[in-house]
């Protein structure tokens, strides 16, 4: 075929219909797609030949407000090549020309042909294994089956005998059973039941699409060639007669990211459709060179979807997520401030969590808070640490303390020896004074982070306070009032926050979560450690909104913002 990979937008005015420029193509132009070839979706299609391959080009209803997708005709899974998916579809970036037929085909095939010469030329072969998790989703025999495996603390770099949890649906494969117990009952709220015996077997290189096992014959010759003592594991699973198990590769890819693949492995079914008895299964293996391996040849095996149940560790390199996730941290207060800090804490790493709060949620609080009108009535601490157990099951510890800080540091002095960090997000100057008494105490090796929010949200602080120099008592007064207010004025709260909150919703809360959980984490990675002061403040129209101004002595200190206000940052020093 002649045509251009660059391409140029036509002409409007002048420009073919789509028929017509495939047309123009001559004998490289095959006709339009049968209806009944259309895939899923597609409302039109055009095959044509390049380079003695079949593509076809196909759109949808939105066209040309959408783009064109560009197939593989025949795609095999022996014919498997980078960024093609199992139907044939090539995995393409080109955007849409809007309202421009032609052009948006040509930028398709441009780029389909610049994919599939790069492929001629090797050029991605390592992105079987880069991206191995996506290729072995997309050959899964079925996907109604689904593998969530936790990796054990050696990764993907070592075989384990690990456990299965089985449920409708779904397979969850811990690294053991302690594991199991923990997260499926942070998940479900009851342990699991008859756990199955789950070989992760590690190997190396992982295989690329064509070498996907398709019989038990070839899983075993995969393990055997590709792993160290993988085998061992499979003798021991074959040595418990399973009617039904499971077998997870496991496996690094070039950058070091790990990837899991999941085989479920059954019985053949005898003549009746019933799973063949264990004696005829065996008939005969005694007599062979390794009787366990023909054994095992003789299951039915099918590839599973599989996931990894850590996949959403975030960005966060992965020595400091480790460091995060060993550091023990309590959070006091977990009211609108505080539950957000404690969510976004759990989210981005920290495995350890105390949440300690006395008081109950009210209907004036579910507009902003992370709890929601289910749990009004209930107490916060006990509430929010059942649902961050529950929507991030592989936390490891999360418990919630109805009680003041000052009580809990009495009750629970080994729990407050232990801590690394305090987050402290009542608002209240006596309840953070406490905390910062009882991290005075000998044998306190805590630092503490204290956050709260001005009148309206208009602005909100953070500061750090470490075990040497500077106190947060430097701030305040004798009687907790705040020596450098950012806000002055504005109208009064409304009735029904009985004068002891201050109105503000989710928006205007969102930056000030984000401001204390950012200087926590930046002080669990050692990133500060010294007293830090920052502080987020409002935009010129908010302030306006409510009728307040900028303190004058915050204006004086720190310097006027533009109307858009922003982020502060300085140290916590007082005149």
């Amino acid at each position: 075929m002649s045509l251009s990979l660059e391409v140029a937008p036509s002409a409007a005015p002048e420009a073919p219909d789509v028929d017509g420029w495939f047309a123009a193509l001559g004998d490289d132009y095959l006709g339009r797609v049968p209806a009944d070839s259309l895939r899923p979706g597609m409302v039109n299609g055009w095959r044509l030949r390049w380079r003695g391959r079949e593509l076809d080009v196909q759109v949808d209803a939105d066209f040309p407000f959408s783009v064109a997708r560009v197939y593989l005709a025949g795609y095999s899974r022996a014919q498997a090549q980078p960024h093609i998916e199992k139907d044939g579809k090539l995995c393409l970036g080109s955007k849409a020309v809007p309202g421009d037929r032609v052009h948006t085909v040509q930028v398709a095939l441009a780029e389909a042909f610049q994919l599939l010469t790069e492929n001629e030329t090797r050029q991605h072969d390592d992105d079987f294994r880069e991206d191995f998790g996506l290729y072995w989703l997309s050959w899964a025999d079925r996907s109604d089956l689904r593998v969530e495996v936790m990796p054990g603390p050696g990764g993907a770099r070592k075989s384990i005998l690990g456990r299965a949890a089985l449920t409708e649906g779904r397979v969850f494969v811990f690294p053991g059973k302690d594991e199991a117990g923990r997260i499926c009952t942070n998940l479900t709220g009851a342990a699991p039941k008859g756990l199955k015996e789950t070989p992760v077997i590690s190997i190396d290189p992982l295989p690329a699409p064509d070498r996907y096992p398709e019989s038990a014959g070839e899983l075993w010759a995969l393990v055997d060639a590709r792993s160290l003592g993988g085998t061992d594991l499979l003798v021991r699973l074959m040595s418990n007669d399973p009617m039904e198990a499971f077998v997870v590769l496991a496996g690094k890819a070039p950058s070091g990211r790990e990837h899991y693949a999941a085989v479920r492995l059954r019985r053949p079914l005898d003549r009746g459709g019933q799973p063949t008895k264990r004696r005829a299964i065996r008939d005969g293996v005694k007599g062979t060179d390794d009787p366990t391996r023909s054994l095992f040849a003789r299951f039915k095996i099918e590839r599973l979807t599989t996931q990894r149940m850590d996949s959403s560790s975030s960005r966060l390199p992965e020595g400091v997520q480790h460091q995060i996730a060993a550091a023990k941290t309590i959070v006091v207060g977990c009211g609108a401030l505080g539950s957000g800090v404690a969510r976004m804490l759990a989210q981005a790493g920290v495995e350890h969590l105390g949440l300690v709060d006395p008081e109950q949620l009210g209907w004036e609080n579910i507009r902003r808070h992370e709890l929601g009108g289910g749990v009004v009535g209930h107490g916060k601490a006990k509430a929010l640490a059942n649902s961050i157990r529950a929507d991030l099951p592989m936390i490891g510890f999360v418990e919630g303390y109805a009680t003041t800080f000052a009580t809990f540091a009495r009750e629970n002095p080994e729990a407050l020896q232990q801590a690394d960090l305090v987050v402290s997000c009542t608002g209240d100057w006596t309840a953070d004074a406490s905390v910062e008494h009882a991290l005075a105490q000998p044998g306190r090796k805590a630092v503490a982070v204290y956050g709260w929010m001005e009148a309206h949200a208009l602005a909100s602080h953070a500061v750090l306070i470490g075990k040497t120099g500077a106190r947060l008592a430097d701030g305040f007064e004798e009687n907790g009032k705040f020596r450098l207010p950012v806000v002055a004025g504005g109208k009064p709260p409304p009735p029904e926050c009985g004068g002891t909150s201050t109105t503000f919703g989710a928006v205007e809360l969102s930056h000030a979560q984000a401001l204390v959980a950012k200087l926590a984490i930046d002080s669990l990675r050692k990133l500060e450690t010294a007293a830090a002061w920052r502080s987020w403040l409002a935009d010129a129209a908010a302030f306006d909104e409510v009728e307040a101004t900028m303190a004058s002595g915050w204006v004086t200190a720190r310097g006027k913002p533009d109307d858009m206000g922003g982020l502060f940052s300085g140290e916590w020093m007082f005149p």
